[in-house]
């Protein structure tokens, strides 16, 4: 019965490496306890054990869950508890397939198929980040957001840094079962050589990128974070007292030499619809118009009435001196947090629907043009979602902009999960990014994924750095998840081949 265990020492190894712990050494042999497992496990044993064991993964990784939804959401402990058990049920079942489709291809042959395993686990979370509206949580590529290897993410994105987590995974565990330096290297030199090459890209490419940075133009960008209070940010009383706090740190960060040229505050940084309320006036007076030698980019709720009923909007707006205020729509709204999937088919507690926003989901990828700057925004959860930031790169973006107010997360392990994955934007389409976080983690990220300013979570910040404005199209701007889809058709063909050139034993 011991042998049960060892997808559990996976599952510990895989949470000990993500960010939070930060361990991300452990990932390269994380999977090698729950190959011995599901080398000695039926199919059937291994997809229970498997899908048991990813629920753990997932129940450790996104507890957080409970307090967006419990604490701030003011959803009862049973609904939060009840939706997070339910959303790990999901995301596990991705884990039990992975171990079943291992478990059946280990019996269809005597080596193990370390080429196999990297394509089914990468394909799995292709689907997972599309499969019922998406949700592409902390893929283990992300685990390395600090890594030297971050950089083969402009090649094949972040699923490229998985692959090769997975494939190093597979080439330890077959040396352990050869247990011959000279056996290994023959029969898996093709992975060896895989692995050589991308440590051996990394650190080339990164001294390239650093002399391209060098020589274009960086825009001076200040990031503001106000630390507002959640419970506190959308009562009536205190609208005021919120905006003249990002007036006043904006204006700390205006004495800054050289001053910047734009500056950021977080998502919702205005509480209330800009079209409608006149305090929105007050913040043009005291920002933009008062000092014209800045833009201003800062989310807001914005509502847009039609003949019937009326359409609200998550949005991104950026304003300046002497013209009138443009704004991007946040396109990928978030399940039971901004929209009710199924609002009136599905039978949900009525608690539920009545906390959650009803917000309209932005129709097209929308820059916003600064006066040096084609600025792409990302909203919030928008930044863990690769093909938007790389859709408005291919629209001529030269700067990334993620608003985001994660107070959603308290004191957890989301927000550095968060920030983790929007590194990898910044190398998948070498675009500078600039992050205004409500209470943190707020940060000026380079082309290169290196993080040259940050701050710490529920404090008060001001970052102003130059950000290098880059025009260059990298291989995943142009091709998007050509790499991906590559792994999912690589495992269906290996599945097949397998499963025909040997007879499946029962």
């Amino acid at each position: 019965m011991l042998i049960y265990v060892l997808p559990f020492i996976s599952t510990i190894l895989l949470f000990s490496a993500s960010p939070g712990p930060g361990y991300a050494a452990l990932s390269w042999i994380s999977l090698i306890p729950l190959y011995v497992f599901l080398h000695r496990a039926s199919p059937k044993q291994s997809f229970w054990t498997g899908w048991l064991a990813g629920v753990v993964y997932y129940l450790l990784l996104i507890y957080w869950v409970t307090i967006s939804m419990e604490t701030y959401g003011g959803l009862a402990p049973w609904l939060s508890i009840s939706a997070l058990v339910l959303l790990c049920l999901y995301m596990g079942l991705y884990h039990g397939l992975f171990c079943w489709l291992m478990s059946r291809a280990m019996t269809t042959g005597t080596a193990f198929p370390i080429w196999f395993g990297a394509c089914v686990w990468v394909g799995l979370d292709y689907i997972r980040g599309f499969m019922f509206s998406g949700f592409p949580w902390m893929d283990v590529g992300y685990f390395h957001y600090e890594s030297l290897l971050r950089q083969v993410a402009d090649l094949g994105g972040h699923h490229l840094l998985t692959f090769l987590v997975i494939l190093a995974n597979g080439l330890l565990y077959r040396f352990l079962q050869d247990r011959s330096v000279k056996l290994s290297l023959k029969q898996n030199w093709l992975a060896i050589l895989c692995l050589a090459l991308a440590f051996t890209y990394s650190p080339l490419r990164l001294a390239q990128i650093k002399t391209v940075s060098k020589e274009a133009p960086a825009l001076q960008t200040g990031v503001i974070q106000a630390n507002i209070n959640q419970g506190q940010k959308w009562q009536p009383e205190q609208k005021l007292a919120s905006v003249n706090k990002h007036i006043g740190l904006t204006n700390t960060a205006l004495a800054s030499s050289p001053p910047p040229e734009l500056i950021l505050w977080p998502e919702t940084s205005l509480p209330f619809y800009p079209s409608r309320d006149p305090l929105f006036h007050h913040v043009q007076a005291e920002t933009v118009e008062s000092d014209g030698s800045y833009e201003l980019l800062c989310g807001a709720p914005h509502i847009i009435r039609k003949e019937e009923g009326y359409d609200l909007y998550n949005a991104a707006l950026l304003l300046g001196p002497d013209k009138s205020p443009t704004y991007y729509f946040k396109q990928h709204l978030v399940p039971f947090g901004e929209y009710v999937p199924l609002r009136n088919v599905l039978p949900l507690p009525k608690a539920l629907v009545q906390s959650i926003g009803d917000f309209t989901r932005g129709k097209d990828a929308t820059l916003l043009h600064a006066e040096r700057a084609a600025i792409g925004a990302l909203i919030c959860v928008e930044a863990i979602y690769p093909d938007l930031a790389r859709k408005e790169v291919n629209l001529g973006a030269d700067l990334l902009a993620n608003i985001t107010n994660d107070a959603w997360f308290g004191r957890s392990s989301a927000p550095i999960q968060h920030l983790a994955m929007t590194v990898f934007r910044a190398v998948e389409n070498r675009r500078s990014i600039a992050r205004a976080a409500n209470t943190g983690i707020s940060a000026l990220i380079l082309p290169t994924g290196e993080i040259i300013a940050s701050s710490e979570l529920f404090t008060e910040a001001i970052l102003v750095h130059p950000l290098p404005l880059l025009k260059e199209r990298t291989i995943f701007s142009r091709f998007g998840f050509l790499f991906p889809v590559f792994c999912l058709m690589g495992a269906i063909i290996l599945s097949i081949r397998k499963k025909q050139s040997h007879p499946q034993r029962h």
